[in-house]
């Protein structure tokens, strides 16, 4: 989870696509609503303008895993199924109500190929995105579940306050008991 605003906002879309001649799309999703199912195609990357998503997938044991949250003014896409046409593996689901911009692959190559300010601008997001996914991935393997709570909690509190606790236990790579007792250990 990482807010896009360093690299590009919702104003810098929409001039550099207009400055091409590119329509952007809007969409919505109402709280609890599934907008891009597994097994779907994702055809877009959607810059959240409004509200929390949960994106999550269902592991071998048929265990719900939440994989990533994001609000707004962060991008959000299936990459296997965006990028490379392959099957989609990933819910995307409303945690409130949502708005987002809509972009797809070949409006992103346009404006890369076009611009050299949005070129650089999704080279640094996606370079960025892929530093902050390595960590994660670090973390789950290096620190203890206590660490990547208060990780958490300090830099998305958000979260906290509208997501489920079995949720955060699950994106946390730990189990909701676990969670209660960590949260419970750190009161007293």
């Amino acid at each position: 989870m990482f807010l896009t605003d360093t690299y590009l906002s919702r104003e810098d879309l929409f001039k550099w696509s207009a400055d091409l001649g590119i329509e952007l799309k809007t969409k919505s999703a109402k709280k609890g609503e599934v907008f891009l199912s597994q097994d779907q195609r994702c055809y877009y990357l959607y810059f959240i303008t409004k509200g929390l998503i949960r994106l999550h997938y269902q592991n071998i044991d048929g265990q719900d895993v939440t994989h990533w949250f994001s609000s707004e003014n962060m991008i959000i896409t299936s990459p296997f199924s965006y990028f490379k046409n392959e099957t989609n593996i990933l819910n995307f689901e409303a945690l409130e109500d949502s708005e987002f911009i809509l972009i797809t692959k070949e409006n992103l190559d346009t404006l890369r190929e076009n611009n050299k300010e949005a070129n650089k601008a999704f080279q640094e997001l996606f370079t960025e995105f892929a530093m902050i996914l390595s960590r994660r991935v670090m973390d789950i393997h290096t620190q203890t579940a206590e660490y990547r709570y208060l990780k958490l909690l300090q830099k998305h509190p958000l979260i906290f306050q509208k997501a489920k606790l079995g949720h955060i236990a699950s994106y946390l790579g730990i189990t909701q008991q676990s969670l209660s007792r960590i949260r419970k250990n750190l009161v007293h």
